[in-house]
C-alpha cells in the first residue's frame, strides 16, 4: 500500500460514523488536502509530515480524551503554510474550523481543533492537557529523529526558506533552535521526554555548530 493509500484510509477512518451521508464532500475535502500539502515550495511540511505525525498519534488512541479532535488537528495544522506570512496557524485552524462546521460537527470539536492547531504557534502549553502535549510532542518528534532524518528535515526546512539570505537564515535559524534548546523539557510527555529529548538536544545542537560553519546554503 502507497502513503497516499495509506493516508486516505487514515482520512476515512477520521469520518467513520460522523458524516454517513456526505462521502462525496469527504472526498472533496481530501483533494483539497492533497493539493495544499503537495505545493511545490513544501520541502517539509508536505503529506510525509503529516504521515509522519498520524501514525504518531494513532498509538496513542486509545489514550486520549478526544482522538478525533487530535487526529483532525494532525490533518489540518499545517494546510495553510507560507514561510514568508505569519498567521498559517491562524488561517489553517479558521480553514478547519470552517469544514468541520460545513460538515455539520459539534461546536466542542470545532473549537477543540482549533485550539489544538493555534498552540503550535508557541508549543507552550498547559502540560496537564494531555491530548495537545501529545499532538505538539508529535509535531516535533522529526527533532529526535536519527542523524540522517534530522539531516534530511533540516535541509527540507533551509529549502522551504530558499527565499532568505545564507547570513539572515543562520541567524534566525539558530535563534530558533536556541530558543528550544532553553526549555526544561523539549517533549511534554514522559514518553517522548525519555526517548527523544537527549537526542533532540544533541541534533539540534549539532545543527547549530553546522550553521556557525556557514553551512546555510539552500540546495
Amino acid at each position: 500500500m502507497s502513503n497516499l493509500q495509506e493516508l486516505n484510509r487514515q482520512w476515512q477512518k477520521c469520518w467513520t460514523d460522523r458524516s454517513i451521508f456526505k462521502q462525496q464532500e469527504i472526498d472533496q475535502i481530501w483533494q483539497l488536502i492533497i493539493t495544499a500539502y503537495t505545493e511545490p515550495s513544501r520541502h517539509y511540511h508536505n503529506l510525509n509530515h503529516i504521515h509522519h505525525v498520524l501514525n504518531i498519534v494513532e498509538g496513542f488512541c486509545d489514550r486520549l480524551q478526544n482522538p478525533t479532535a487530535v487526529l483532525f488537528a494532525v490533518w489540518f495544522h499545517d494546510f495553510v503554510y507560507e514561510p514568508q506570512a505569519s498567521d498559517n496557524e491562524i488561517q489553517s485552524a479558521k480553514f478547519a474550523a470552517q469544514v468541520l462546521t460545513d460538515m455539520s460537527q459539534s461546536i466542542e470539536l470545532v473549537d477543540r481543533v482549533q485550539q489544538l492547531i493555534l498552540a503550535t504557534q508557541g508549543h507552550q502549553i498547559d502540560p496537564d492537557d494531555f491530548d495537545l502535549c501529545v499532538f505538539l510532542d508529535a509535531d516535533l518528534a522529526i527533532l529526535g529523529a536519527d542523524p540522517d532524518q534530522y539531516q534530511t528535515y533540516y535541509r527540507s526546512i533551509r529549502r522551504e526558506y530558499s527565499w532568505v539570505s545564507d547570513a539572515a537564515y543562520q541567524v534566525g535559524r539558530i535563534k530558533v533552535l536556541e530558543s528550544f534548546l532553553q526549555r526544561d523539557r523539549l517533549y511534554y510527555t514522559d514518553t517522548f521526554f525519555n526517548e527523544l529529548d537527549s537526542i533532540a538536544r544533541l541534533n539540534m545542537q549539532q545543527e547549530i555548530a553546522f550553521l556557525i560553519d556557514g553551512n546555510c546554503t539552500a540546495d
